[in-house]
């Protein structure tokens, strides 16, 4: 059996999840005698200066080698001239913008609270500061008794204008400054249900930036009777619609079907890493394999793979590893790909079931994969860490994972200050810096992307492993924990996580703030409780999530879907 297997970048020491399960995958298969084959990019190094553009460095020589039992192509790549990029970037930002407003998201009105509607970027942490940015437009969602008034402090870099509506009709106006005001406004009458809505007179995009901007807020306050509210800046209308993933997923996919073509091409082109090479091989040698394998959107080279071996006449696979939760992922060339492969795998029963009956995939879960030669022989040591890092015997929350917001390390971050009220622990953060947004130094310890053999230290010296993403395709991390049999905490409104996770067997599946603070401290005030849920971790890993489990179900599933294709 002669498989190629194709992706954006490929090599041993590349730290991204994705890139690493592919290599696991390639050389377990190679050792089960699959004869395994990569075409990759000579791609290194990635940047991201804004959230459509990606930027690569040349990591690889362009040269067929050998290596663990894969034969390994590597083809040039190009990135897009800064200018052209730009020229792309804007009009895919200004799409998903305007997306939220042309396709009406299921409306979430929060119970006794606010939240945050429409019309807002991410969140940004400045030390103990959280501001956000609002574009022309933005919404506030309130159901509370008797809400009288609504205030925010604000403010604006350059000359504006806004208007304030409650539930469409006009309650004020005001011009924001360059220094920070506070601007309240009362309603013609007590509400219980209110749809606030701020419009602004003037947007900016500054230098570098994709955003359309119009000004900052740092805190919104409402008066409802006697008492005075305050709506946090992290609580928006899609993190509330994670608890409705049905809902969430429907309005992704009717976004994505309603796409012009021309954005996906912008958004490819825009990703990288480019490679004419690549693809002209695909089309000359796609006839020279039983199987050829896509890897991982949101990059180009899934479609790329399936289309090139349908073209062929040989079998396809689809191994996707999306982040389902996320908007980003949803695009209608990828499902369109999911559909047409012969083939897709999937790390959970949540997104398998989502790809067979939404895109109508022959879709199959596989799991993620440890690998148990490098828990085995490497030498681990958690003390060797806490003596690296002066944390002496301070319990340890430990995070792995990219620095981004989908991520919600802010979420960890405020969860770790309420532990911290009643017990001094410590939040050790490890990951690549995407967002670029700092960390203060008493909210976490945040060292960055490290060596292997560092992030397998500190995994022996947490006490509690967390990661409360919202947007994952796996969950590698948790695995890797229950390794070190290390209790774990996920997000409950995070589908693969919530499949991965038996809540009170072997972690705890969280929802809010202070529901994640509190099964902190139940782990940090009951020893054999944390090593009942570490254990158990431990075991399911070793009965479910090895490679050796994993390279043997996807030889078969190849084996399968190659004969049928030559029938």
């Amino acid at each position: 059996m002669k498989v190629l297997h194709v992706t954006y970048r490929f090599g041993e020491g590349i730290i991204g999840g994705a890139e690493k399960y592919l290599w696991n995958l390639s050389t377990h298969l190679a050792r089960r005698g699959v004869d395994v084959v990569i075409a990759a990019t000579t791609a290194g190094q990635l940047r991201e200066p804004t959230r459509f553009n990606v930027f690569w460095t040349e990591g690889y020589p362009q040269k067929e080698e050998t290596c663990s039992g894969l034969r390994i192509l590597r083809f040039p790549f190009r990135n897009l001239p800064r200018w052209l990029a730009c020229l792309y970037a804007l009009p895919l930002q200004r799409r998903f913008d305007g997306e939220e407003w042309l396709f009406d998201p299921p409306r979430i009105m929060p119970v006794n609270e606010g939240i945050l509607g429409r019309g807002w970027y991410f969140e940004e942490q400045i030390g103990n500061i959280t501001q956000r940015w609002m574009g022309q437009k933005a919404e506030i969602l309130i159901q509370d008794e008797n809400v009288w008034e609504i205030g925010f402090a604000c403010q604006c870099p350059w000359r504006n204008a806004a208007e304030v509506f409650a539930n469409g009709r006009k309650i004020g106006e005001f011009s924001p400054v360059k220094h920070l005001r506070y601007y309240s406004f009362k309603l013609p009458e007590p509400g219980n249900n209110l749809l606030i809505e701020i419009q602004l007179k003037r947007t900016r995009r500054p230098w570098r930036d994709l955003r359309q901007l119009g000004m900052i807020i740092y805190e919104i306050v409402y008066q409802a009777g006697a008492r005075t509210e305050k709506i946090p800046l992290h609580r928006h209308y899609t993190n509330e619609l994670h608890t409705k993933t049905d809902s969430l997923l429907d309005w992704y996919e009717k976004r994505a079907r309603a796409r012009p073509d021309k954005f996906s091409r912008m958004f490819d082109l825009c990703r990288g890493p480019v490679s004419p090479a690549l693809v002209r091989f695909l089309k000359d040698h796609a006839k020279d394999y039983d199987l050829i394998l896509g890897h991982n959107f949101p990059f180009f080279t899934l479609h790329e793979a399936v289309l090139a071996g349908e073209k062929a006449g040989v079998a396809t696979a689809a191994l996707p590893l999306a982040h389902l939760e996320d908007d980003y992922y949803h695009w209608k060339h990828y499902y369109d790909a999911l559909a047409r492969a012969d083939i897709c795998f999937s790390l959970s029963d949540y997104s398998r079931d989502i790809f067979r009956n939404r895109f109508h995939a022959n879709a199959h879960t596989l799991g993620g994969g440890v690998d148990l030669q490098e828990f085995q022989n490497t030498p681990i040591d958690g003390k060797r860490f806490r003596k690296e890092y002066n944390l002496g015997d301070m319990p340890v929350i430990l995070f792995v994972g990219r620095k981004s917001y989908p991520k919600r390390y802010d979420a960890l971050i405020r969860a770790a200050r309420l532990v911290n009220k009643t017990r001094a622990c410590r939040l050790v953060m490890i990951g690549p810096d995407e967002n670029r947004q700092p960390v203060d130094r008493d909210d976490a310890l945040y060292l960055g992307e490290q060596p292997r053999g560092t992030v397998l230290d500190a995994y022996d010296a947490c006490d509690v492993f967390a990661m409360l993403s919202g947007s994952e395709s796996f969950g590698m991390v948790f695995t890797e924990a229950w390794m070190r049999a290390k209790p774990v905490i996920g997000y409950k409104h995070c589908g693969a996580v919530a499949s991965l996770i038996d809540d009170g067997e072997n972690g705890f599946l969280c929802d809010r703030d202070e529901d994640a603070a509190q099964r902190i401290l139940q782990i940090l005030d009951d020893p054999p409780l944390s090593r009942r849920l570490g254990e158990a971790g431990r075991r399911k890993t070793l009965a479910s999530f090895t490679w050796d489990i994993i390279s043997e179900k996807v030889r078969r599933h190849y084996e399968e879907a190659i004969e049928k294709k030559k029938k």
